[in-house]
C-alpha cells in the first residue's frame, strides 16, 4: 500500500478526517477487482489486492493528486468473517454513506458471473439514499464478443448503463476517469499538489 497517498484508514466513524472532499467511493463484492481497478486509475499501488476475500476490512481514503478522494470500501457478499465482523463493516460504510455522502459511487460488478442480491440491495441502497452512481463492470478482458454482449444487455438491465473496464488492459480506465471529473465542482481539473 503507497503510504504517501493513503490519507486514512477508517475503522470507525470516528476515523474520518474531519474534511472530505469530492469523494468518491468504490463497492462491490469481495474479489470483483476493486483494489486492481483503484490501482490503475490512480497509476500507482496504492491499493492491496489479494485474492482471499475480505481482505479490505476498513474504508481506506486515497489522494487521486487529481481533485478527488478514492474511498476503498471493504468488499460484501461472501468475505470471511464473523457474523459480527460483517455487521461493522456494514455500519461503518453506513457511516461513509449517510453521513459523508459521496459525490459519485463507483459500483464494480463482475460481468461474469450472476448478479447476485447483494449486488442489487448495494444498487437499491444508493438510489433509496439518492447518491449519483455508476455501474462499472470488471474484468472485462476476461470476456469474448459473445459473453459481453450477453453481460452487457443483462447488467443494462438491471443497472442502466455501464462501462466496461479492464485492469490489466486500461480498456475503459480513461473513460472512467472522465466519468469523475465530470462529477466534480464545475467539472474541472484542480491544479496538482507536489
Amino acid at each position: 500500500m503507497n503510504k504517501e497517498r493513503l490519507l486514512a484508514a477508517v475503522h470507525g466513524p470516528r476515523d474520518f478526517p474531519p474534511k472530505i472532499d469530492n469523494l468518491v467511493a468504490f463497492g462491490g463484492r469481495s474479489n470483483v477487482g476493486k483494489s486492481s481497478l483503484l490501482n490503475s486509475l490512480l497509476k500507482l499501488p496504492v491499493a492491496r489486492i489479494s485474492k482471499t476475500p475480505g481482505r479490505t476490512r476498513a474504508i481506506y481514503l486515497f489522494d487521486s493528486r487529481a481533485g478527488w478522494i478514492a474511498a476503498d470500501l471493504p468488499g460484501f457478499g461472501f468475505a470471511a468473517g464473523s457474523r459480527d465482523d460483517r455487521a461493522s463493516w456494514k455500519e461503518l460504510v453506513a457511516s461513509l454513506f449517510e453521513g459523508k455522502r459521496p459525490l459519485l459511487t463507483i459500483q464494480l460488478i463482475d460481468p461474469r458471473i450472476p448478479t447476485s442480491d447483494f449486488d442489487l440491495d448495494f444498487r437499491d441502497y444508493l438510489r433509496d439514499l439518492a447518491l449519483r452512481s455508476a455501474c462499472i463492470a470488471t474484468k472485462a478482458d476476461r470476456l469474448n464478443q459473445s459473453e459481453r454482449s450477453q453481460a452487457k444487455a443483462r447488467l443494462e438491465k438491471e443497472f442502466g448503463d455501464v462501462l466496461f473496464v479492464s485492469s490489466r488492459t486500461g480498456e475503459g480506465i480513461e473513460a472512467l476517469r472522465k466519468r469523475i471529473q465530470k462529477e466534480l465542482p464545475n467539472g474541472e481539473t484542480p491544479k496538482k499538489r507536489n
